[in-house]
């Protein structure tokens, strides 16, 4: 049965590449962070969890969205030169932003409710989102040139050079920055790593050209002008629960919640990213040539329906005791926290890695809409400080079935409106 609904040809070899690769490097974090949470305090992990969501919310920005355009032109030399338009977009960014936390650091912590004594997270982000964001451009070349075994080997090198440095920091002197390094020290491992695999995949410093870059960017310009905001405003709704956690409750809270959000989000980023980014390739390339999407799109949908199921299942009858098993009696309430957000978790999963249709069909401005709706709906919970944590959870859970329900309802509309004009054309 299975087999039947798995997508024809290449889009199905490719994504079983970047599955396989994705799931080995998640093994990684996966089984230390049953090591690192013991070895590491709550309250540490809780600061943890805050770097990385302010981490993950300014990366999508940093590079101006340009990394999304490398698979467009037809020309390498075009995509050699948006590469190096996003990079020197992200280091011109963190620069800045490198400049705002000294002015104005006092106030970012007073607004992140933080205390003084972890202020030291600021001073580590922009190197964290300068690698990271710039990794994402190498990322999305090696995708242009169907690279899949390198990005899988990058995802793995990532999470070894993380891991490495995590545990052996915190088995020695158990730093507070542990946890902040070892992050730091995998991005820059894939950016290395990277850099080299674009060599190897026909990326060429000759055909550097500043003036064809200038000009790359006023062609596409519209990633910058129409997508970054409300990509922006997405990552925002991604990470701005766990900072109000944080903010609203406490650090301990804040790590027990992060705990329940990264096991349910682990399904989801072994499977989305691969995906996504396969089906940006092919759709893109399938839409160019006048030929048939809409029969892959309904059958990843129905094929990842599997695991999502799967997924709530198993959350909803034992994570409690599975999460206390695996990070400590302490997480026992990360399992409860789990129970609540999981058909979340479980929708995304299904409508997530198929949203890159809307890159690949052109229809930025409909997803830049739905973006924003989201955004209005997420930053109300800014007014629930007064709730109790479950009340909160649910809530957030709520906005996430009908934000992602609508999307899916909408993923389905362009697929159609594509047919239907191609059809016409035919």
């Amino acid at each position: 049965m299975i087999r039947k609904i798995l997508p024809s040809g290449d889009i199905s070899k490719n994504i079983s590449i970047l599955v396989v690769g994705t799931f080995l490097a998640q093994l990684i974090p996966i089984l230390l962070q049953s090591v690192l949470r013991r070895i590491y305090p709550a309250e540490f992990f809780g600061v943890y969890e805050v770097f990385i969501s302010i981490t993950g919310m300014l990366m999508v920005i940093a590079a101006l969205r340009y990394e999304m355009a490398v698979v467009l032109p037809d020309k390498r030399g075009d995509a050699v030169n948006l590469v190096f338009t996003g990079m020197f977009a992200s280091l011109i960014f963190n620069a800045l932003l490198f400049f705002v936390i000294m002015v104005f650091r006092e106030r970012i912590l007073n607004l992140l409710n933080l205390e003084p004594q972890y202020g030291y997270i600021l001073n580590y982000l922009p190197f964290a989102i300068f690698f990271f964001s710039s990794y994402q451009v190498f990322n999305y070349y090696l995708v242009r040139h169907k690279s899949y075994n390198a990005v899988s080997v990058n995802k793995i090198s990532r999470r070894v050079s993380e891991g490495a440095l995590q545990v052996g920091l915190g088995l020695g002197q158990r730093f507070a920055t542990g946890l902040i390094w070892g992050n730091i020290a995998g991005h820059a491992a894939t950016f290395i790593t990277g850099w080299f695999q674009m060599i190897r995949s026909g990326f060429s410093l000759r055909l550097f050209s500043l003036k064809r870059q200038w000009q790359l960017a006023v062609r596409y310009r519209e990633f910058p002008l129409v997508n970054m905001i409300p990509a922006l405003l997405n990552a925002v709704c991604m990470h701005l629960p766990l900072i109000l956690v944080m903010k609203f409750f406490a650090l301990e809270t804040t790590a027990h919640f992060g705990l329940a959000r990264q096991v349910l989000v682990l399904p989801s980023s072994i499977i989305t990213l691969s995906i996504s980014q396969v089906l940006l390739q092919t759709i893109s390339e399938k839409s160019r040539s006048n030929q048939n999407i809409i029969s892959d799109l309904k059958r990843i949908i129905l094929l990842l329906l599997i695991p999502a199921a799967a997924m709530t299942a198993l959350v909803l009858l034992w994570a409690p005791p599975l999460f206390a098993l695996y990070a400590g009696s302490e997480y026992y309430i990360s399992g409860k926290y789990a129970q609540i957000i999981v058909p979340g978790a479980a929708i995304k999963l299904m409508v997530v890695p198929v949203s890159s249709i809307f890159i690949a069909l052109k229809r930025i401005k409909l997803f830049s809409i739905w973006q924003a709706c989201y955004f209005l709906l997420i930053s109300s919970l800014i007014f629930m400080d007064a709730l109790q944590i479950e009340t909160f959870l649910k809530i957030y859970l709520t906005i996430d079935l009908i934000a992602y329900g609508v999307m899916l309802i909408l993923i389905f509309y362009i697929a159609k409106n594509y047919e239907k004009k191609r059809k016409e054309i035919s």
